[in-house]
C-alpha cells in the first residue's frame, strides 16, 4: 500500500498527506526514537478556528524541524469531541533544542502562536480556542526490553524502533503516517508486576501482527518522562473493521486467551491483575483532514 493511499472504509487519508515531505522521509511511531505526544481540548465555539491553528502549528514544526521530527495530527474519534492530539516523532530528545528555537526566533511562527488570529470575533489565539490547562505532553519511547537492531547501527535514534518489535516487512507495516486508524492504549502497571506486565503487554503486540498481518501493526511504548510504568501500546488498523478482527482473534486464540486472562495457567497471574484497576484505557485517533471535520 502506497503511504498515502486511501484505505477503503478508513475516515480519510492517512496522515502522511499532512506533511509536504516525501513518505519515506518521515518519522513516525514506526522508525522514530522517540514520540511526543501533546494533546490539546478545543473550545466549542471555536472549533474552527483552534483547527486552523493546529495545523499551522504542525506545519511550521515540519518545515523547521524536517527531517530530526516529524509530527502527524490526529482528533479523537470516540473519546472527548473535538480533543486533538499532536504526534511529534523525533529521533533523540536533544532535537527538542531545535524546536524551543524555531519557537524563539521564527518570526512567521511567532505570529501563528501569537498574533491575532481572530480578529472578528474579539481577537485572540491558542489562548481562547483551547481550554484553559488542556495541553499536555508526554514523552513516550518505544520498549526496549525485548528488541535489539540486529546489529544496525542506530543512527542517532533515543531507543530502538519499535518496527524491530515484529518481522512485518516494510511494504505492508502499518504506522502513525500510513495507518487509517490508530487505537492509543494506555494502562498504568503495579509496580510488583512490573517486569511481567511487559512481557506479557510484548506477547500481546506480537500475536497480533503475527495473526492480523496486512491488517494489524501493534507496537509497545513506555512513558520515559511522566508517570513510572505507564505502559502504551500504538495498534495500527487500515480501517476500524479491523478492530473487529482483533476482538475475535483474542476469542479463539489460546496464546491470546491466556494472555488476556480468559485462561490462566496454573500460577499464572492474570492480566487484569497486573494494571491499576480503572488504568487500561484506549482512545481511537484517525488522522485530521480538513474537510469534512472528523466531529462533525
Amino acid at each position: 500500500m502506497e503511504e498515502t493511499e486511501q484505505v477503503p472504509g478508513s475516515f480519510g487519508p492517512p496522515a502522511a498527506v499532512q506533511v509536504a515531505h516525501p513518505p519515506e522521509e518521515l518519522l513516525h511511531t514506526g522508525n522514530a526514537g522517540l514520540v511526543i505526544h501533546r494533546v490539546g481540548q478545543v473550545c466549542y465555539p471555536y472549533r474552527a478556528e483552534a483547527r486552523s491553528f493546529a495545523r499551522d502549528l504542525q506545519f511550521f514544526t515540519n518545515k523547521a524541524l524536517h527531517p530530526y521530527a516529524t509530527t502527524l495530527l490526529y482528533e479523537e474519534l470516540f473519546g472527548v469531541r473535538d480533543r486533538l492530539h499532536w504526534l511529534i516523532h523525533m529521533r533523540a530528545p536533544n532535537d527538542y533544542a531545535r524546536l524551543l528555537e524555531m519557537v524563539d526566533h521564527n518570526a512567521e511562527f511567532q505570529q501563528v502562536a501569537s498574533g491575532d488570529r481572530m480578529p472578528e470575533r474579539g481577537g485572540g489565539n491558542w489562548e481562547r480556542m483551547f481550554v484553559q490547562g488542556s495541553f499536555q505532553e508526554r514523552v513516550i519511547v518505544p520498549q526496549h526490553g525485548f528488541t535489539h537492531a540486529d546489529g544496525d547501527d542506530l543512527e542517532g535514534l533515543f531507543a530502538v524502533p519499535a518496527r524491530h518489535q515484529t518481522d512485518q516487512p516494510d511494504g505492508s507495516l502499518l504506522h502513525s503516517a500510513n495507518a487509517g486508524v490508530v487505537i492509543h492504549r494506555t494502562g498504568q502497571v503495579r509496580f510488583e508486576y512490573r517486569k511481567v506486565a511487559r512481557k506479557l503487554g510484548f506477547d500481546w503486540i506480537g500475536r497480533l501482527n503475527e495473526k492480523l498481518r496486512d491488517r494489524v501493526s501493534a507496537f509497545l511504548y513506555e512513558e520515559q518522562w511522566g508517570t513510572q510504568d505507564r505502559l502504551h501500546w500504538f495498534v495500527h488498523l487500515r480501517s476500524l473493521d479491523d478492530y473487529r478482527r482483533i476482538t475475535e482473534l483474542e476469542a479463539r486464540d489460546p496464546l491470546l486467551r491466556e494472555l488476556t486472562g480468559m485462561e490462566v495457567r496454573e500460577g499464572g497471574v492474570p492480566w487484569g491483575a497486573m494494571f491499576l484497576d480503572g488504568t487500561l484505557n484506549d482512545t481511537v485517533l484517525v488522522p485530521h483532514h480538513p474537510a469534512p471535520a472528523v466531529s462533525g
